[in-house]
């Protein structure tokens, strides 16, 4: 049945209603009830558990466990009626059988009955949690957390609401969802199997499932087929490759495999109902002739990529009518191709992986080739699916203010035409930024995209943690504020070092985070969920500012935290960099704050401010490299130390030789963030090494300097894609910030 045929009908069951009168009736009242629940004897599990939670709920809400009872049992006007069943058509004739997979529902009265009604492999259940939810206040925050507030009486007159879905799929793929089927089914995420009245099981058949991902690796694996076969494999710089790259897409013995291989996968896995035939996750495509010949022909990698999936989806559609074949616009298949659409039986998986998080498609200079992208496939795609991303994948635990843009970019997909969607989040992890909020919104976003989210965001707040909300609230307007100022932009993989991540933010938000944890402190349940939320700020003032955060007790409450919530992973790819990582770390960062190494001053004649420098070019992968065989182009002097005058993209270096002036002895920091190398030495020893070829990496070091000068010499290199030197200062007198120009002199001659 069409989601607009079930409004009809519901309107019209609404109608009869208001022409029946307005009597009141009364589910419960000081401890008691004269309702049963009412299911068809032969109601599917998925409605058999609808009435299980309702009748759980309604208890939890009033202390009264209602009966369930087969339709022939219950008292007429006193009966929740649970699914679409004979029942309901006697007392709304002009409702329809929605279809199996129909999400939407509807739940109305007719005089004292309450039905509730949707499609039976989920709609049902969603029907049963939107009442419970809009009607008796009941809440589910998190797997842990549900709110069931407790009435005394709940009497009603009229009751009538209707929903439907703005997304077919939804697959909310955080770690408190995609393994907690129970929350998942509350939170209508229709990814994961319903769980059955059995405990620990599921129901076959519940979930609009997407088997794998990067499966063309799978299909054909260099470890079964490369040492027979190299010809299967990625051509590149005139060798075909052995490691994880892609295939040869052109090859028919190839094309053949993975057709073979996709009906036996579906043959054998038939409880899916889309399945992947997508890249894997590198940009290594093959360069041999047949392919790039296709590669032309086609408009892009993604021509030759699409005009593969076709031939497999052909060959799979006659056994498999009602399945999918997907595969990815990804990375270097993200653009459309040309001259070539997919079949009607293949879904694109959209990702918007390279897309600045924080700010609208619409507006955002970064987004604008992304927003192309979206229009086109759209156009060509019979069936669009989205691979969104929604944190910091570098280090989940770090600030992502995307609380207003998670709903502008769904509505941009659902504008699309998005059948479904992957909001990628901490899949992995409990250490993401407000997790169990970033969850459940995302949750009602992908139900309703038009959904208001401050209205969301209050609820939350004040349901989760109480009195400590306002100051929630005042901490995620710092966020708006700060975070997403103009001119800031970041992706899914930004760091520490990320320019938003200020001073005065670390600052300010650890300054309310503790007027938060003050108004829950006499509530231990409260005060963890706020504690679990300054982590971030914890990690950012231990690294941006030690100094401060040692004696602010950052460094122990990062570790009481990730102890408390059991937290050990604290990003996707990097094992080492985890929570037992950074409490060593900050360990020895308070250990050399106590111990730091003692700098007698240099008695000098510097007299004229400035920093001397010598400039090389060349590609080298460190600073020795660079010493050893890079060309001298230049050298002079400048006021400060930076490379921000440079006008070269890669390959070049430099060498900074200066004398700071030390104002006051005692402790001070010395913090770097590089892309790529730099070494840092102080009156001729090494202080700092980030050495190498690498992204930004931030390191800072503690030194405990006497009053006058010191010899401070930086050697830095540019390799390629991105180029970052920032050094920043701290010392006891309380300067905070760049290296000042005041302070630093010229060697004498």
């Amino acid at each position: 049945m069409k989601a607009h045929q079930i409004l009809i009908s519901a309107l019209l069951g609404a109608a009869s209603l208001i022409l029946t009168g307005c009597q009141q009736h009364t589910l419960f009242k000081n401890g008691s009830s004269d309702y049963s629940i009412v299911i068809a004897p032969e109601a599917p599990e998925s409605e058999q558990y609808a009435a299980v939670e309702l009748q759980n709920w309604i208890e939890q809400v009033s202390g009264v466990k209602l009966p369930i009872k087969d339709l022939k049992d219950g008292q007429k006007g006193k009966r929740l009626i649970v699914g679409f069943n004979p029942m309901t058509e006697e007392l709304i004739p002009s409702a329809q059988k929605p279809a199996d997979r129909d999400d939407s529902f509807t739940w109305c009265n007719k005089e004292g009955d309450i039905l509730l009604w949707g499609g039976s492999k989920r709609g049902t259940l969603y029907s049963v949690y939107s009442f419970l939810e809009k009607e008796l206040g009941c809440r589910w925050y998190s797997s842990k957390v549900s709110v069931a507030p407790k009435r005394d009486a709940w009497h009603f007159s009229k009751l009538f609401n209707h929903e439907e879905p703005s997304l077919m799929i939804r697959d909310n793929c955080v770690l408190d969802v995609r393994t907690q089927p129970v929350f998942s089914a509350r939170m209508r995420n229709n990814f994961v199997k319903l769980p059955s009245l059995q405990e620990g099981k599921t129901i076959p058949g519940s979930a609009e499932n997407y088997w794998g991902v990067h499966a063309m690796g799978y299909f054909v694996s260099p470890n079964e087929y490369y040492a027979t076969h190299p010809e299967y494999f990625s051509l590149i710089d005139g060798k075909r490759q052995s490691d994880y790259a892609q295939l040869c897409l052109s090859n028919p013995e190839v094309l053949q495999i993975c057709i073979d291989k996709m009906k036996n996968k579906m043959r054998e896995e038939p409880d899916y109902l889309i399945y992947s035939m997508e890249q894997n996750d590198n940009t290594r495509p093959c360069q041999c002739e047949a392919c790039q010949a296709l590669v032309e022909k086609y408009g892009g990698e993604s021509g030759i990529m699409l005009w593969f999936v076709n031939q497999v989806a052909d060959a799979v559609k006659d056994e498999f009518p009602d399945k999918y074949v997907g595969t990815f616009a990804y990375q270097y298949t993200r653009h459309a191709p040309k001259d070539i659409v997919p079949r009607e039986n293949v879904v694109i998986r959209l990702c918007s992986i390279e897309c600045c998080m924080i700010h609208d498609y619409d507006g955002c200079e970064q987004n604008k080739p992304f927003v192309q992208d979206l229009k086109d496939w759209s156009a060509i795609a019979p069936h669009l699916y989205i691979w969104d991303y929604v944190t910091d994948f570098l280090l989940y635990c770090l600030p992502t203010p995307n609380w207003k843009t998670m709903k502008t970019h769904l509505q941009d997909y659902v504008n699309g035409h998005a059948i479904g969607i992957l909001e990628e989040g901490d899949y992995q992890t409990p250490s993401c930024e407000f997790r169990e909020m970033r969850a459940w919104i995302l949750s009602k976003l992908m139900w309703n995209c038009n959904a208001d989210v401050d209205s969301l965001i209050q609820d939350f707040t004040e349901g989760y943690y109480g009195a400590a909300a306002p100051k929630i609230l005042e901490y995620l307007d710092l966020e708006e504020r700060i975070l997403r100022r103009e001119g800031m932009h970041t992706n899914c993989y930004a760091s520490t070092a990320h320019a938003m991540y200020s001073p005065e933010f670390i600052r300010e938000g650890r300054r309310i985070m503790a007027e938060a944890r003050a108004a829950v402190a006499d509530n231990p349940e409260l005060l963890k969920r706020v504690e679990k939320e300054e982590l971030p700020l914890c990690l950012l003032q231990m690294e941006h500012l030690p100094l401060e955060g040692i004696e602010s007790g950052a460094d122990t409450m990062f570790q009481r935290v990730v102890q408390q919530e059991g937290i050990n992973q604290m990003t996707e790819f990097r094992p080492t960099f985890n929570a037992a990582y950074y409490i060593e770390s900050f360990k020895k960062m308070a250990e050399n704050i106590r111990e730091a190494p003692f700098f007698p001053a240099t008695k000098v004649d510097a007299k004229e401010n400035g920093v001397a420098y010598v400039r090389y070019e060349g590609p080298f992968k460190s600073t020795g490299e660079m010493l050893a065989n890079g060309k001298i182009v230049k050298q002079g002097t400048m006021p400060t130390v930076t490379i921000e005058e440079d006008e070269s993209i890669d390959h070049f270096g430099y060498v900074f030789d200066t004398w700071l002036k030390v104002e006051q002895e005692g402790v001070h920091q010395i913090r770097i963030t590089t892309d790529d190398g730099t070494v840092v030495n102080l009156d001729d020893k090494e202080i700092i090494n980030r050495d190498g070829s690498h992204s930004p990496e931030m390191e800072t070091a503690l030194v405990n300097l006497e009053k006058g000068f010191h010899k401070l010499s930086i050697r830095y290199f540019e390799d390629h894609e991105g180029q970052i030197l920032d050094i920043q200062f701290a010392t006891p007198d309380g300067y905070k910030g760049t290296l000042p120009e005041e302070r630093l002199f010229l060697p004498t001659k």
